[in-house]
């Protein structure tokens, strides 16, 4: 076989794997999901929830104070079941501190909280203004905010 022939074949074969993926990706809703084995030798889906996302969370559940003032700010114009949306993720400048990113909906006003030191989080935000100004890796929304400023990670 020649050398052009070999090279179309292997593009090929790249395609259909790409294809799968994707077709797997579409049915599965694009969630990530593991499989994990049961005693019966069956494969057992678990959802993934990546951990230093969900400790990020857990650190601004258990160690903030002025959570329940964050949320009552970032749900306050919203009437029936308000909630806040949330990004948890970590500082460009600082990768070892949680960002947590709150948006409200109805007034399209979002603050950023930076992590302290340890389990620390600020009274004032990092940064306030409109949900319009913050930057696209902050916006995909992979949590919510209760009235009480718990954050749940989706």
């Amino acid at each position: 076989m020649s050398v052009r022939k070999k090279v179309a074949s292997i593009a090929l074969c790249v395609v259909i794997a790409g294809a799968v993926g994707g077709v797997i990706a579409a049915q599965s809703g694009g969630e990530r999901v593991s499989a994990s084995g049961s005693e019966d030798g069956k494969a057992d889906g678990v959802d993934s929830v990546d951990e230093s996302l969900q400790a990020c969370a857990n650190s601004w559940n258990n160690g903030n104070a002025n959570k329940a003032s964050v949320a009552s700010i970032s749900t306050a114009a919203q009437a029936e079941n308000p909630t806040a949306y949330v990004h948890v993720g970590f500082s460009s400048v600082f990768p070892d501190r949680c960002l947590i990113t709150v948006g409200d909906p109805s007034t399209m006003y979002a603050q950023q909280y930076l992590q302290g030191g340890g389990t620390d989080w600020p009274i004032l935000p990092a940064w306030t203004g409109s949900v319009n100004d913050l930057a696209d890796s902050n916006l995909p929304w992979n949590a919510k905010m209760a009235k009480d400023g718990t954050i749940i990670v989706l």
